[in-house]
């Protein structure tokens, strides 16, 4: 598995607060499956990280494109980075 790093701005807060709960049954889902291990808004709540660890660029996008908040025009400006990591977290 490779690792990404996806991080996003909200573009539109009610949107956000409308949607949120299906965002996370979504991130959920997928941090059970093991694609999402680590997720969060930033403290100054103007956007969010995810740290995905998936087999590809591909399916990286495919996370993406399936999330409830790019559906729904929550999310903006997306960039999405392989990260190699050096230092893995402890087990």
């Amino acid at each position: 598995m490779t690792y990404y790093l996806l991080e996003y701005r909200y573009a539109d807060p009610e949107a956000r607060a409308r949607v949120r709960p299906e965002h996370l049954a979504y991130m959920g889902s997928l941090h059970e499956a093991g694609a999402v291990v680590l997720a969060g808004p930033t403290a100054d709540s103007r956007g969010a990280v995810v740290v995905l660890d998936v087999a590809d660029e591909s399916a990286a996008r495919e996370v993406l494109a399936a999330d409830p908040y790019t559906r729904e025009g929550v999310s903006a400006d997306a960039t999405l980075r392989e990260w190699n990591v050096v230092i893995p977290a402890p087990e």
